[in-house]
């Protein structure tokens, strides 16, 4: 057999075990949500780096642990990674020492840690809240970075200068293919799961060959004396300090003109149900819009309680960063107060924070009153990761904890409201984990419900998270579907008579839900943490599971 396709075997074989391995670990302890993970496990440069640091950020529990997990997966990867280079590169170039080349290979795996670390944090938000522009924040910088940081470990001076645009072209297709392997093994029968996985590991394979040769035959480098890595690092870390300010552009006004939009349409009148808004996340109410309502069937959910006369209390924008079961038995108290007062049963409607106010309330509190549930833009899957309280000495996510609270304090630097990742909110979609990860989906007795979901959040969401109620998706961001007249239409109907659509997710968001998958940070499993004192049950975030076998 000729040389090079020795070499070319060597490579396929080497990339495609480690997927493999991966996958097989995690079918055979049933984790499948994250097996869009496992073809990372051989990328090229800085996409293996990136797998490791996802599945360390969540599996820690102690700063011991923490670091010799990191020490183990630098020294691992680097290591890996200059026998990747050693085969791939190009014959007729002389090649360094094997010493050389390991020295500066492990030298660019500690530096790819260190510089992605903070993207690989940002990941962890992403599954966290389920928002979906954490995404762009999350992979954006690593678009940016991966071409310039490829050609660590290959040649010398790397940092500098533009990379050709074959190197471009290659990490833009890495991520493509990394992408679709991510796609793929949720598109085969579970049997083929491996093979298929060692199929898209053996692809990273030829990924490296070409790489490597690219980036040691690149003979011209434009702006040679420019560290054009450095400058890009600090760019993309300025997008992570404005992120406030760049998503405050996107975001809907505060839900009184919605309501003021739904009590103008006549859909809305003379409904069965008192129905009662509750806004979402870092929204705020004057109380100018009180006494608009005082006879309609419509009212706002206050974040500080109601006055003495039933009116809801102004609330400001941090008001809403309250626990939720702090909000939720403000519910109770409003829910009750509004049908002592009307005599009509409630229909709830929530957006975003409202909608995980109002299915902890459902599954934790009474709600006698209430008989129809509207949830839009739910935080689908909150609750997936864990990083103990700031006074904690060890626990799991105790260093991702503390990376966070230095990401949080960056961006509150420019921020519009004080950022924390402590603050009580983010704190109980935490802290109620199991409650989340398992019923958010689920049909609450004698309530009717159904959810609007938008498409763009599809891209948070690991696959598998397929919903048991009637789900409405629309083409929108986070928190702006009922913005739309046909979508208040579809709650009119809703609330009018009792219109759902099926229980079924569409292709498209399936497809995007998969695809997703291969850059969302892994779920942590509820048996190992103490914090959520685990007592058997069922684990929505590791695998696919109906409601009737979450109990």
């Amino acid at each position: 057999m000729r040389p090079d396709r020795v070499r070319l075997l060597q490579l396929v074989i080497l990339c495609a075990v480690p997927p493999a391995i991966e996958a097989a670990v995690l079918r055979g302890v049933r984790f499948t949500s994250v097996l869009g993970l496992a073809p990372q496990a051989s990328a090229v440069w800085p996409y293996g780096t990136f797998h490791d640091l996802l599945w360390v950020l969540v599996y820690h529990n102690s700063w011991i642990g923490f670091a010799v997990e990191l020490l183990a997966t630098i020294v691992l990867r680097g290591l890996f990674c200059a026998v990747l280079i050693a085969i791939a590169w190009p014959t007729e170039v002389p090649r360094p020492s094997w010493r050389r080349l390991a020295g500066r290979n492990l030298a660019i795996s500690a530096l790819a840690t260190v510089l992605l670390s903070p993207w690989a944090a940002i990941a962890l938000v992403t599954v966290e809240v389920a928002l979906s522009w954490w995404i762009v924040f999350e992979l954006l910088p690593l678009l940016v970075l991966a071409p310039l940081l490829q050609r660590g470990g290959m040649v010398p001076g790397w940092w500098r200068g533009l990379p050709s645009a074959a190197l471009v072209g290659w990490a833009i297709l890495n991520f493509v293919v990394l992408t679709a392997a991510g796609a793929l093994v949720w598109g085969v029968p579970s049997w083929l799961t491996v093979p298929v996985v060692a199929l898209t590991g053996a692809a990273n394979g030829l990924l490296w060959l070409r790489v490597v040769r690219a980036a040691v035959t690149q003979e011209q480098v434009r702006w040679r004396r420019v560290p054009v890595t450095p400058v890009a690092f600090v760019l993309v870390l300025g997008l992570l300090v404005f992120q406030d300010d760049i998503v405050a552009l996107g975001q809907r006004p505060t839900d009184p003109p919605l309501l003021r939009a739904a009590a103008a349409r006549p859909e809305f009148a003379n409904l069965r149900y008192t129905v009662l808004f509750l806004d979402g996340y870092e929204t705020s109410y004057d109380g100018r819009l009180a006494h608009e309502f005082a006879s309609a069937p419509l009212t706002l959910f206050s974040y500080r309680g109601t006055e003495a006369d039933g009116r809801p209390r102004p609330y400001r924008a941090q008001d809403t960063h309250q626990s939720v079961e702090t909000s939720a038995r403000l519910l109770a108290d409003q829910v009750d107060q509004l049908h002592a007062r009307t005599g009509k049963p409630v229909a709830l409607v929530g957006v975003s924070e409202g909608a995980m106010i109002i299915r902890y309330y459902l599954g934790r509190m009474p709600h006698p009153a209430v008989e129809a549930a509207a949830l839009a833009s739910p935080l689908i899957r909150a609750g997936q990761i864990y990083y103990p309280p700031p006074e904690a000495s060890s626990g799991w996510g105790v260093a991702s904890g503390w990376q966070l609270r230095g990401i949080f304090a960056l961006i509150g630097t420019t921020g519009r409201v004080p950022n924390d990742p402590d603050e009580p909110f983010l704190r109980s979609l935490m802290d109620e984990a199991p409650f989340f990860r398992n019923n958010m989906f689920c049909p609450v007795p004698g309530v009717r419900m159904v959810l609007f979901l938008p498409i763009a959040d599809a891209v948070t969401v690991p696959p598998g998270a397929y919903p048991e109620l009637p789900v409405y998706e629309v083409t929108s961001l986070h928190g702006r579907l009922l913005d739309r007249p046909a979508e208040l239409q579809r709650l009119a109907d809703f609330l009018r008579h009792g219109t759902t659509p099926t229980h079924e997710t569409s292709w498209e968001y399936e497809l995007i839900e998969q695809a997703s998958g291969a850059w969302q940070a892994p779920a942590l499993a509820l048996r190992l943490n103490p914090a959520w004192h685990y007592t058997g049950q069922a684990d929505y975030a590791l695998r696919r599971g109906a409601c009737a076998e979450r109990g």
